[in-house]
């Protein structure tokens, strides 16, 4: 009996391992993957609108910029706009993706990945870490703040944050020793992800981030937990 209930015990814990590992599977997948593509015309005018609706929310605020007004300083008719965006939320949706696009890189990560050139795997990683290319703080800023009034906003909020999760969990993978634990690997991800929000707020209360010497520190630290993966 007791030797029974051991070989069950160690089923479920390799079914438990399989579902983590298929889990990730489904999570690094998800890193590579592109929004839908849009033809030139329409990917212009919808920057036109998306950067006129940057500019006003960082001076004016989301509430106090309205439809018409972003028309008026992107030059998109008004009924273009509800052609391209359903609402207000849809260009906070675009803005945010075009600045997600801009700081993680994807491309660039699934393109070292594919090649598997480590060295471009790590230089991606300590970009992030170092939140060196978050995009205007003050836009952050203001969507952050809406987020917690707005439920649409706290949507593309939590899309972002599971793209950023993706992202870091194929780096962080990649970099792995073979074998490594998924759970493993997930603790390291929340970790670097710690890191990460500890930078964007080094930027925000001085306008700088952290110094290159600090950096240097939690590329080591993370480098040394990416070694002790291979124990687990």
């Amino acid at each position: 009996m007791l030797l029974l209930r051991r070989n069950g015990d160690v089923n479920m814990e390799e079914a438990m391992v399989d579902e983590a590992s298929a889990a990730m599977g489904e999570v690094i997948e998800r890193a590579c993957t592109s929004p839908r593509s849009r033809d030139g015309k329409a990917n212009a005018r919808r920057a036109k609108v998306v950067q006129a609706a940057r500019e006003l929310f960082v001076e004016h605020g989301f509430h106090a910029t309205g439809i018409a007004r972003i028309a008026q300083v992107s030059g998109v008719l008004v009924g273009q706009i509800y052609r391209d965006f359903a609402n207000k939320e849809a260009i906070v949706a675009a803005l945010v993706e075009e600045d997600l696009d801009r700081c993680l890189r994807p491309a660039e990560l699934c393109a070292a990945r594919e090649s598997g050139d480590r060295a471009a795997v790590r230089a991606w990683l300590r970009r992030y870490v170092s939140g060196a290319e978050i995009p205007d703080v003050r836009m952050v800023m203001e969507i952050m703040a809406e987020s917690a009034r707005n439920d649409r906003i706290a949507d593309v909020f939590r899309e972002v944050d599971s793209r950023m999760h993706a992202q870091l969990t194929a780096a962080l993978s990649d970099l792995a020793p073979p074998g490594a634990a998924p759970a493993r690997i997930a603790c390291l991800v929340d970790a670097v992800r710690i890191m990460g929000g500890g930078s964007f707020h080094h930027w925000l209360s001085d306008g700088t981030g952290p110094a290159e010497p600090v950096i240097d520190m939690l590329m080591r630290l993370i480098d040394r937990e990416i070694a002790a993966l291979a124990e687990s």
